[in-house]
């Protein structure tokens, strides 16, 4: 058994806590080009926001994004594409609605959301200035990007306003008090054909059931004529969970995973703060023990 593929999702694994690619997990990632493995994104994000990423470290790769949603190729061919049901927006919304959660929605024509502008501002303002300085000054260059953000977004009040040529692949509330996005979670249980995750313990991310990271991944394994056993995977949270089946060779869990990562993983490694993915990468692809 040897490690052919490696999926790692970004957020909390392969992104340092500053949302940014660490030399060393860059410098890894080159080291297998130069041995023929494979690196795979496996994200919760949209291909734009991935591949931006990505592109900025000079990286070339495939991506499965939306947790599952969506594959592109290497050059950004769309492999394949699920979206969610009709019925899976019915029930999403119904629901969303009656629990007073905001939506982020994730489509072919666009980012929408029905968070109210202020709030949505000041939530993209939170996450985007983890990349940047800790300090109180605001820089121009947070503001261009919580500008570009706020500018690629168009806000609606219900997914009855969204465009009905648009597939939906991905439906998100964020900001959520912890509890309740737990209790989301449960109801949502109840919907088989909706997956439920999160990727932070305020959140919910909901795509259609075959839309999970794990399922995806084997079938792009199998056309790649992989075999589950030689595949390697990386995640920190329950978005990754599907990756974490016994079907995989190597499951590994960030040290800053949450629970149900860590007990389902079968090996572990530092956290992403400590380039946890260019360890794994040293250990168990090149047999390093530094």
């Amino acid at each position: 058994m040897s490690i052919r593929l490696i999926a790692s999702d970004m957020d909390g694994t392969l992104l340092n806590p500053q949302t940014n690619i660490s030399k060393a997990n860059v410098d890894a990632i080159r080291r297998l080009e130069r041995a023929d493995i494979e690196f795979l994104i496996c994200s919760g994000r949209d291909y734009q926001e991935a591949k931006a990423v990505m592109d900025a470290c000079n990286i070339s790769c495939s991506y499965i994004c939306l947790s599952g949603a969506a594959v592109y190729s290497q050059d950004g061919e769309i492999l394949s594409e699920i979206p969610l049901t009709s019925q899976n927006l019915v029930d999403i919304d119904r629901i969303l609605t009656e629990q007073q959660a905001d939506m982020d929605i994730l489509t072919s024509g666009g980012r929408y959301t029905t968070t109210p502008k202020e709030r949505k501002l000041n939530e993209i303002y939170s996450f985007i200035k983890k990349k940047f300085s800790s300090s109180a000054h605001i820089s121009q260059e947070l503001e261009a990007a919580v500008q570009m953000r706020m500018e690629s977004t168009t806000f609606i009040s219900s997914l009855k306003e969204l465009p009905q040529d648009s597939d939906v692949f991905k439906i998100c509330s964020n900001g959520l008090p912890v509890q309740k996005a737990a209790e989301l979670k449960e109801i949502f249980a109840d919907y088989p054909d909706v997956a439920a995750a999160s990727s932070f313990p305020d959140n919910i991310e909901l795509t259609n059931q075959a839309a999970q990271k794990g399922l995806v991944l084997k079938a792009y394994a199998e056309q790649k004529g992989i075999s589950l056993k030689d595949v390697m995977v990386l995640g920190d949270s329950d978005n990754d969970l599907s990756m974490f089946t016994p079907e995989f060779g190597w499951t590994v869990a960030m040290e800053n995973a949450m629970s149900c990562i860590r007990d389902a993983a079968k090996y572990h490694t530092k956290s992403n703060a400590e380039d946890g993915v260019a360890w794994a990468i040293r250990k168990l692809v090149f047999q390093e023990n530094r």
